[in-house]
Order: structure tokens, then sequence, then C-alpha cells
């Protein structure tokens, strides 16, 4: 190789390293990806740390790097693998959130409507969209019956990001076929109740059936005769909302979800 050639290719590596320098210090680093490839940050990658506890776990159990167990036998990820809505752009990360009492909680965190902005969860710790939503919803819970609300379970209903511009009937189309999901959920972990929140509510039914039958107790019934007592009320960002515009309507809506919580958590007995 010619020294001129040389110093050329030399040049054109010190230009690629300062711009890559440049974009990951300002983490402006673009991101490309075909529709059909899942989004980079949701990926779930995980590290197994080498310990003494670790050669004793379940097989096929996956740890995030505080060594906690965040996937047996891919259960707690298996929205990433489904193919049932061909329509789908990506999995939810994160989408169930294991707790220790029997009650599980559906909502939904992703864009569902035009004008929401978009989210994607980039912690397997997140819940809610927001830190605010989720300390309101805490609240509602502390207020209502004593727990935290980091007891129960979590689970996005549905489990994967759409195109906002679907329509109301794709939207429960697509709730329907995660039913399977949720059943899932109740078979393996042994749920008691579900409480559906209004962010997926109006995505499973529609409008005038969420509103008649909000805060009533029925039975959920899947395959297997398997019925399970679920509530719907309204959503921690509904209450979000109503804090930032009025006292009265912030009041009314947190005592609504509460009277449904202490409601649904009564008939059911104990968690």
């Amino acid at each position: 190789m010619k020294s001129i050639e040389y110093k050329s290719r030399l040049n054109q590596l010190e230009s690629i390293l300062r711009d890559s320098y440049f974009l990951l210090n300002n983490e402006n680093l673009p991101i490309h990806n075909f529709k059909t490839e899942p989004f980079p940050g949701e990926i779930p990658f995980v590290f197994k740390p080498i310990a003494k506890d670790h050669f004793h776990l379940p097989d096929k159990t996956i740890l995030n790097p505080e060594g906690e167990v965040v996937a047996v036998d891919h259960y707690l990820t298996r929205n990433f693998s489904c193919k049932r809505c061909i329509d789908r752009e990506r999995g939810i990360r994160s989408f169930l959130q294991r707790g220790r009492k029997k009650l599980l909680i559906l909502h939904y965190s992703g864009n569902s409507r035009l004008k929401s902005a978009a989210f994607a969860k980039r912690s397997n710790k997140i819940i809610f969209r927001t830190q605010e939503i989720e300390s309101l919803f805490g609240d509602i819970i502390l207020d209502s019956i004593k727990e935290n609300y980091e007891e129960f379970f979590y689970q996005e209903y549905p489990g994967c990001h759409f195109n906002q511009k679907s329509s109301p009937e794709q939207w429960k189309q697509r709730s329907e076929e995660c039913d399977s999901q949720i059943l899932e959920t109740i078979t393996k972990e042994g749920i008691k109740a579900i409480l559906v929140l209004g962010s997926s509510a109006v995505l499973r039914w529609e409008a005038d059936f969420c509103k008649k039958n909000q805060g009533k107790v029925m039975n959920w019934n899947f395959t297997n005769q398997i019925k399970i007592p679920f509530l719907i009320t309204r959503s921690p960002e509904a209450l979000a909302f109503a804090k930032n515009k009025s006292d009265s309507d912030f009041n009314k809506i947190f005592s609504e979800m509460k009277e449904h919580i202490q409601k649904l958590v009564k008939l059911t007995g104990e968690l």
C-alpha cells in the first residue's frame, strides 16, 4: 500500500471515530431498523452473573444485571415471540410485572391515540408512562386497601405496540387475541381477580360498555370454563389529567377508583 493511500485511510478512520465520539457523547446516535425487527431499546438483553446461587436456578432462568429473575422459560417475555397479531410493530418491554398478591392489574403504556406522545420502556422496573402516574396509582392502592402497589401483578394489555392510526375494531381484535396471554398469567400465577384500568378497557370493549359497567364486578370467561372476577375502573392517567384541571374532578375520580378497588378486593377475599 502506498503511503499516500495509507494516510488517506487513516484520515477516514479518524473522521469516523471523531463523529462517533460526538454522537455517543451527545446520545444522538441514529438507530435504523426494519419494520419487522424489534426496536433495539425493546430487546431484553440481560446478563447472567456467575454466582453460587446461579447454578441452583431452574433451567432457562434469565437474570438481569442486578440478579433478579426476569424470565423463566421465556414466560415473562413471551409477548416478544407472539405471532398472533401480524400487524404488531414490536412487543412492550417488561410487559408483565410479577407481584406477591394474586391481583392482576391490566393497563396499556403504548400509544393508542394520535395525540399521545411516543413512549417506550427503558427499564424493567417501569410500570406506567410517568413517575407521577405511578405515584398517583400507588396512593390510591395505599388509601383504599392499605397495600403497597408493588405487591400486585401488572400486565400490558394488549402486550405490543401498534400503529396509532388503527381503528377501534382493530384494537378490540388485538386485545381479544391477547386474552391468551392473560389466561397464561392466571393459570401460572394463580390469579384470583383482575382490575382493568381504563387505558386497557377502552381498547378491549366499546366505550358504552366500559362506562355502563365501570365499578361493577363481572366474570371474565376464559377457555376451559375458567371464570375470574374482574372490574373496570378509570386509569391513573385520567387521574393525573384531572389533577391538573381541578381539585373537584381529581377528588371525584380518586374516590371512584378507591371505591372500585375496595369492592373488588372485598368480593374476592384474601389475595
